[in-house]
């Protein structure tokens, strides 16, 4: 295991087939928009197991890490927290003091454990949402529950448009066991992202115990093609999508998430209001998303493609 600084000039061949594979064909992120004029400007870091290219990241000269990719069979190794450390290093080796980073929302807990602590700023980003973190080097880590699901009891409250992608990712990360959804139909454009849908998907993979409910509080034709139907669709065991009678249900609280036991997301389409740990709450709510489930129906769209 090695890691090396490069230039984009020596090393492109290496780092292309990094970032083709993560960005490019995993995520779907738009080639003009992975390759920038920033590559040439910028330091590389490149981890190799033998001879073989796994990890990179770039480094530009305000301190700024991007592009930190690792590949699908190396994601365990610790490769990233290595090429974070190497950054570090060579900006404390510069008389740097700071190191900022765009972090992917799902990627959020990962930076948080090696010290970095998010801004206000938030951002969508290829389609991906990303909050902006950054981490003073040399430096003791300072006391911080912010967005840790179980541990932070603020409420946070933001009228940016992405910051229920943003807090939804971060929330649904860090979840164990469950995720209840109540939403008032599909359109929200939360859940009409395939970042929404890879985070999910993870989710219900984690193991066999994991359990992904959706409460619709109004079924509208020609869902069958959205994408989480599809995901009911093929991981059906543990994911289960069912409509309110609204008929026996005049007064339900629309587009709510909870969070394991812990944190709940609440959100329309102007204002988010997030906290992460908050049990009296959630149990409350829960309780009550237990009474709907048990009056619920299934979606005529979901028989449609069981058939």
């Amino acid at each position: 295991m090695e890691i090396n600084i490069v230039s984009w000039d020596d090393a492109q061949t290496a780092l292309r087939l990094i970032r083709q594979k993560v960005f490019v064909e995993e995520q779907q992120v738009p080639e003009d928009l992975e390759w920038d004029h920033l590559d040439k400007q910028a330091i590389h870091f490149l981890g190799k197991e033998g001879n073989r290219p796994v990890a990179c990241a770039r480094l530009l000269k305000d301190g700024r890490l991007g592009r930190l990719a690792v590949l699908k069979d190396y994601r365990t190794h610790g490769w990233g927290g290595r090429i974070l450390r190497a950054a570090e290093e060579h900006l404390l080796d510069k008389k740097k003091s700071k190191m900022f980073l765009s972090s992917q929302a799902n990627s959020y807990y990962f930076y948080f454990k090696n010290g970095y602590r998010p801004t206000e700023e938030m951002s969508w980003d290829a389609g991906i949402p990303h909050i902006q973190m950054q981490k003073i080097l040399k430096r003791p880590n300072p006391t911080s529950k912010t967005y840790i699901l179980g541990a932070d009891d603020e409420s946070h409250i933001s009228n940016l448009a992405v910051a229920s992608s943003v807090w939804f990712q971060i929330g649904s990360s860090q979840c164990s066991r469950e995720i209840n959804i109540q939403i008032n139909d599909l359109t929200h454009p939360l859940f009409n992202n395939a970042a929404c849908i890879s985070n999910l998907t993870s989710f219900i993979k984690k193991s066999r115990q994991t359990q992904l409910r959706v409460l619709i509080n109004k079924e509208t034709p020609g869902l069958s093609e959205h994408p989480l139907l599809q995901l009911q669709h093929r991981m059906s065991s543990r994911f289960k999508i069912r409509a309110i009678d609204m008929f026996n249900n005049k007064e339900v609280y629309s587009n709510q998430v909870l969070f394991d036991l812990s944190g709940y997301l609440r959100f329309d389409y102007q204002t988010t209001h997030c906290n992460f740990s908050n049990r009296y709450s959630v149990r409350r709510h829960r309780t009550e998303f237990e009474k709907l489930w048990t009056d619920s129906k299934e979606l005529i769209e979901g028989k449609k493609l069981n058939m």
